[in-house]
């Protein structure tokens, strides 16, 4: 039976061959073995001292304790420890190879190691010797065929750059510059080869992000996650990791089941493309009278918002499109006031029409925008401090709260958030909505289940559904997601129908909207009574005391 490899990977080494050399000897006297060292960043230092410390080892004198690889140059300084023809890797002392400018690296044992040395030449001047342009990272693509069908990735990709935006849907690196840093071309590079791991280093911190998919959910068979491991210089003093120790078993010698695993904290690509935001083509009907309101009344709460005094920087809403016939945007002429609990920057909350619970909520936008797929990121963030607020709020008051949203038939994003008793079991929730999904029919009454969906945690909806493209939605409390892509029927009560089930709120008699209607007084008691359930978690007041 194939054992996996065990290999090293560090940072800049910057010229401290003995430090990092030291350290791998202390590792071997413990008992460990290791294959290989792999070195990313800048190899070779410009001091007087590692200059020295490198002849010892160029000499013989000193020998690496392990087969070691790194990668060419990222300074014109650095040229000089490398031969004019940097294409080909070759040796450069007993144990130290160069693997060469750009390559594939496979192992006796099946071991694919992509690498690309250097720095992202400029777009403008000649091409420097030490920098690669997008050519030499295709041609790493051709020739590994990636077109092909049979094509499924790479085990590692080393490179010194980080790739561009790398740090997207992630946690976040403790550096805000490394945000904004990395190489396109590295970007693209590893998205095309679908290394299982990435190594890079040369800003100066240890990152590990999550991992990400290759694939996109719903829409392409499960492949491979990567990920991506920055690691910072040798012997640096605030003390980072340099170097990662870790064991692999080659892509051609696993199956298919334990490669495509897919970690809990798994995360979308960082690299995939936005698509062009447009209107879906959803048609309104009567459903949305629901959730209408009218701006015509007084709101009966003299709360202040915080953006009401910031006479400098006026509501970013101001400048996002309404549609004044619209019974959602805010400033529309049909929306009823009464119903709005609570109005922020760029979302507001408002009790639903013929709720299932007195305090059944809705979290919209203020501007116009079909879905949370047509929102722009600012407004998005908006809406989560929100849902995080309304969370916080029923939890004090020993309940849990579950999300919902219908983009179908209504040319309006609306979140429904309803609370559950504190002790509703999620699976329970699971089952009734796979049960309700199950035993759909059509409007002949033929049988047509709906194929309804569990997500991986931390996948966006942006990057698995087209905009425009109709869906329904389901968040859990305990953080589970439920999707349905909407293909032809769907029905409108289908939320609240699952939720009505015996075994959660078991309230049959409330599935219709319509036959929950309430008088106009009763509607303006309870949106009163919200606000002061609502008043302590909600973020947009201004404390009492402020005038």
């Amino acid at each position: 039976m194939d054992s996996p490899l065990k290999l090293l990977v560090c940072g800049d080494v910057q010229g401290k061959f003995n430090v990092i050399f030291s350290r791998i000897e202390k590792l071997l006297k413990k008992g460990n073995k290791f294959d290989m060292l792999l070195c990313v960043g800048d190899f070779f230092g410009d001091g007087v001292v590692s200059k020295n410390a490198w002849q010892e080892y160029k000499s013989g004198a000193k020998l690496p304790p392990l087969p070691t690889y790194i990668l060419g140059p990222n300074s014109i300084q650095q040229l000089s420890h490398f031969e004019e023809n940097q294409d080909a890797g070759f040796e450069l002392c007993e144990n130290i190879t160069f693997l060469g400018k750009k390559g594939l690296f496979t192992t006796s044992t099946g071991l694919r190691i992509a690498y690309l040395s250097g720095c992202e030449s400029p777009d403008v001047g000649p091409k420097q010797p030490h920098c690669f342009m997008a050519g030499d990272a295709q041609t790493i693509t051709a020739s590994l065929d990636t077109s092909n069908a049979e094509f499924k990735g790479v085990d590692i990709l080393i490179t010194s750059v980080w790739p561009k935006n790398v740090t997207s849907y992630g946690n976040p690196p403790i550096s805000d510059n490394c945000k904004s840093c990395g190489s396109p071309i590295v970007a693209q590079l590893c998205k095309d080869i679908r290394p299982r791991y990435h190594f890079a280093a040369l800003e100066g911190i240890h990152y590990e992000r999550v991992p990400f998919r290759n694939h996109t959910v719903l829409a392409e068979n499960a492949r491979h996650v990567t990920r991506f491991i920055a690691l910072a210089p040798v012997g640096n003093t605030s003390k980072q990791k340099y170097l990662y120790a870790f064991s692999i078993m080659p892509m051609v010698k696993m199956n298919a089941a334990e490669l495509i695993q897919q970690p809990p904290d798994t995360t979308e690509s960082p690299f995939k493309v936005q698509t062009s935001k447009t209107t879906p083509a959803n048609s309104n009907n009567g459903e949305i009278n629901q959730y209408r309101w009218n701006m015509d009344q007084p709101q009966g709460n003299n709360r202040k918002r915080k953006s009401n005094n910031n006479f400098n920087n006026p509501p970013r809403k101001q400048s996002r499109p309404q549609d004044w016939s619209c019974w959602f945007c805010l400033g529309g002429e049909k929306v009823e006031k009464h119903l709005v609990a609570s109005v922020g920057e760029l979302c507001y909350v408002a009790l639903a029409k013929g709720g299932l619970t007195w305090d059944h909520v809705l979290v919209l936008p203020i501007a116009h925008h079909p879905s949370s797929l047509d929102l722009p990121d600012d407004t998005v963030e908006e809406a989560k401090k929100y849902k995080q607020a309304l969370v916080k709020a029923f939890k004090e008051d020993g309940r849990s709260c579950i999300f919902f949203e219908r983009c179908y038939r209504t040319d309006h994003m609306q979140i429904q958030a309803i609370p559950l008793p504190k002790d509703t079991d999620c699976e329970t929730v699971k089952k009734e909505f796979f049960k309700l999904a199950e035993s759909h029919t059509d409007r002949q009454g033929k049988p047509a289940p709906l194929e309804l969906t569990e997500l991986p945690k931390q996948t966006d909806l942006k990057q698995i559904l087209p905009a425009g493209c109709p869906f329904f939605h389901v968040e859990l409390p305990d953080g589970s997601r439920l999707l349905h892509r909407i293909q032809r029927y769907f029905p409108l009560q289908f939320g609240r129908e699952a939720l009505c089930s015996s075994s959660i709120l078991n309230m049959r008699d409330r599935v219709d909207w319509r036959s929950c209607m309430t008088s106009r007084d009763q509607e303006t008691d309870a949106a009163k009574r919200f606000r002061s359930f609502f008043e302590k978690h909600d973020f947009t007041a201004d404390d009492e005391d402020d005038v």
